[in-house]
């Protein structure tokens, strides 16, 4: 006798503050009592005996407009550009790139940074996309850091970013550009 009464103090009790919490928010709302409705307690209780149906009857959502094509296909090529780290660069412009900024580099991509390649010609950085999970795509710039390299791999573009998947980084020979060019 003496535990069912407990009980029904607890819940009892329990209420109360329940109560006096709702009384409070509402308040602290910028409303009082007597403007809020109450909710009926016992829809809720009659949907909770009942059991929850699911999201049914909510519609599904509609699917995100697509843009120009949902697969993007990679283009194999050769871009020109210097070795940095994309972080300092978008904070800090382009004193961020060069020998100046060589160890904070080395240290950013040692940290798990992903390095980039900061085309000039045409202010564009290519973000590295790893060509297999757990492998280091930093792996094959890191001799280069701050250096100007061609670098040899299949280039994507989407939603105004650039990424490239590394086949081969060469140091750039700008003498062979030159007389290329010729």
């Amino acid at each position: 006798m003496r535990n069912q009464i407990g009980t029904r103090g607890l819940a009892s009790g329990i209420a109360t503050l329940a109560a006096a919490f709702a009384l409070a928010s509402t308040a602290s709302a910028g409303g009082t009592a007597e403007t809020k409705t109450q909710t009926p307690v016992a829809p809720l209780r009659q949907a909770q005996a009942q059991g929850h149906q699911g999201h049914e009857g909510h519609g599904t959502p509609e699917k995100a407009p697509a843009a120009k094509s949902d697969a993007v296909k990679g283009k194999v090529m050769t871009i020109v550009g210097e070795v940095m780290d994309p972080a300092c660069y978008l904070e800090a412009g382009a004193k961020s790139i060069g020998p100046g900024h060589f160890q904070c580099a080395v240290d950013c991509a040692k940290s798990g940074q992903t390095l980039a390649i900061y085309d000039r010609e045409n202010d564009r950085i290519y973000f590295i996309a790893g060509e297999l999970p757990g492998k280091n795509p930093n792996a094959p710039l890191l001799p280069f850091i701050h250096k100007k390299v061609d670098v040899l791999g299949t280039v994507y573009h989407r939603s105004e970013a650039y990424g490239i998947v590394i086949a081969k980084v060469t140091p750039h020979d700008s003498t062979k550009a030159k007389t290329a060019g010729m």
